[in-house]
């Protein structure tokens, strides 16, 4: 299977998760405007689903481990090798388009198309981070529902150490998804949503997929049939998947992987 194969399907695959988080949404009345506290949950789950490849098609979770195989090596003359690494990604650049489609069944799909890019950074030849610079959009359309999502990112991770494989990473960047899904059947409502995030020297676990610190900013409105929302305000990371994320001067002790709020 080749590389934009096994890219699509992920991305597919993370798609499908959005649209089952609809259908979860779709089934609540209409409500009010949507409280910090609800806006803090939401923003929490959508920053660890993002990063950690729910989402998108990149993981940064689970360090920069990488098989081993033939590289391409430059010289100072510009004359090229092929090198046996531990590593083989040093050097290379991928910048790839996509467009893939899914059927499933005679009335629904998914689709992926848009850029991506990424490099690989190596101290020697040992690899040592990655830079993404990705242009997505993604869309699903079922009986029931259709839905529109564009994921944007330009981020860089890097061991702490490059020395050590093994070292913590840190990623810096920033990432914006926004989207909207419409219910094609009933009475429910149709919605919008846009998050954007700014990160700052978030520190990853590379044992797990946890970020123990460093911080970010974000923007996000939205509608739909829990209500509206409209915030801004800044996380900061916590070991054991937590945050705490402050809006309009309030802070709310959050968990990344439940989004329960303490």
């Amino acid at each position: 299977m080749n590389f934009k194969t096994k890219l699509s399907l992920t991305l597919l695959a993370g798609m499908a998760l959005i649209y089952t988080a609809c259908k979860k949404s779709g089934a609540d009345a209409s409500g009010p405007a949507l409280t910090p506290t609800e806006v803090s949950s939401q923003v929490a789950l959508d920053i660890s689903q993002n990063l950690f490849g729910e989402y998108t098609g990149l993981n940064f979770g689970g360090g920069l481990g990488a098989p081993t195989g033939f590289a391409v090596k430059h010289h100072a003359n510009n004359s090229r090798v092929l090198n046996s690494l531990n590593n083989p990604f040093c050097g290379l650049l991928i910048d790839t388009t996509l467009n893939e489609t899914v059927t499933a069944g005679a009335d629904s799909s998914i689709s992926v198309a848009g850029r991506i890019k990424f490099s690989f950074i190596c101290t020697g030849d040992n690899l040592s981070g990655f830079s993404t610079d990705d242009d997505l959009t993604i869309k699903v359309s079922t009986p029931e529902l259709g839905v529109s999502a564009r994921i944007q990112e330009n981020l860089s991770m890097q061991l702490i150490d490059p020395n050590n494989s093994d070292s913590n990473l840190t990623l810096g960047g920033t990432l914006n998804e926004s989207g909207s899904y419409l219910f094609k059947t009933g009475t429910k409502k149709s919605g919008t949503r846009n998050f954007s995030y700014v990160l700052a020297a978030l520190v990853l676990d590379s044992s797990s997929d946890d970020i123990i610190s460093g911080s970010a900013t974000f923007i996000t409105k939205g509608s739909g049939p829990k209500g509206s929302w409209a915030y801004s305000g800044s996380i900061t990371f916590l070991p054991g998947h937590k945050a705490t994320i402050t809006i309009s001067g309030k802070t709310y002790k959050v968990n990344l992987q439940t989004g329960v709020v303490s």
